[in-house]
């Protein structure tokens, strides 16, 4: 049996994943040494090194399988790229899912923000989300008013930053709100009636 199967090597390696967050929460990733997780762990040193080298290895493990994961989450399929405002988008489903079901984890990543580059790869995981539906709408003819790479890069900026306010308020809606609200947010905006509009036709009639 491989021993990334084996189950007793599964149950000890969560454990040790388990100990690093739980510090992290505590203190700087740079504070926390082997020792440290090792007892947090209540297992030892000597078995911690029989899975990793240092606690580098261990953090970049945790953070390379939950990129995978959040990754093989929002993969895009053709069919998924018809927005509806009222209906949530299943992508954006998986996404909010997926954060719950790591809530702690994504909560000492995003919000306490304590390994940036990880912050830097789930805006670029976004960036390709928003990229793909960019293409889709230019392949259907949709015209944009602004230029598109200005565009993801503001859509990336705000999906983000919802997230991250989730996150922080202890994730106050469901995944099915949350993506519905993204879903509005990303086809007819915050507004129940475009205010600009109104505005515009209120000057005509003037």
């Amino acid at each position: 049996m491989s021993t990334k199967t084996d189950p007793r090597v599964i149950r000890t390696r969560g454990m040790f994943e388990e100990a690093l967050l739980g510090l992290m929460e505590e203190k700087d990733y740079k504070k926390i040494s082997v020792r440290e997780i090792a007892e947090r762990s209540t297992l030892n040193r000597a078995t911690f090194y029989l899975h990793y080298y240092d606690k580098d290895e261990l953090l970049e493990q945790m953070l390379d399988e939950a990129l995978q994961y959040l990754r093989n989450s929002v993969r895009v399929k053709e069919i998924e790229f018809k927005y509806v405002s009222d209906n949530p988008h299943p992508i954006f489903i998986r996404l909010f899912t997926k954060m719950i079901e790591q809530k702690r984890f994504y909560t000492v990543m995003l919000v306490q923000e304590k390994v940036p580059y990880f912050t830097e790869s789930v805006r670029e995981i976004i960036e390709t989300l928003v990229e793909r539906g960019t293409q889709y709408m230019i392949e259907d003819k949709i015209e944009f008013n602004v230029p598109a790479d200005m565009s993801i890069a503001y859509i990336t900026s705000a999906y983000l930053g919802v997230i991250i306010w989730w996150l922080k308020n202890d994730m106050p809606y469901t995944p099915a709100y949350m993506a519905k609200q993204l879903t509005r947010l990303s086809t007819v905006g915050p507004w129940v009636e475009n205010p600009y509009l109104s505005s515009k036709k209120q000057n005509e009639v003037r």
